[in-house]
């Protein structure tokens, strides 16, 4: 099992905390594919970060599980094991 830890900070304070596992057969699979998959550092935190907030406040379907595990080997491969996601927020949008 595979392990990735995540905090999403809001104005510097814990806003979400999660950890992501994948399971090693899972982690193989995916990191099979990997080659295929156009994504980078921030994008696989913001994938992280969007998975979280969904499911904190409502529910997520199989599909948004399936690319959080993309991201999640993605962050894995890169060395990661835990990280900080700041939020950031858009003047103008509300927070």
């Amino acid at each position: 099992m595979r392990k990735l830890d995540v905090t999403v900070l809001k104005n510097g304070e814990t806003f979400l905390h999660g950890t992501f596992d994948v399971a090693d057969g899972d982690y193989e699979i995916v990191k099979g594919l990997m080659d295929q998959v156009d994504m980078d550092h921030g994008q696989a935190a913001s994938l992280l970060a969007g998975f979280m907030h969904a499911k904190d406040v409502g529910s997520v379907t199989d599909d948004m599980g399936k690319i959080a595990m993309i991201a999640t080997v993605y962050m894995l491969e890169a060395g990661e094991t835990a990280i900080e996601i700041p939020l950031e927020s858009v003047e103008g949008l509300p927070s």
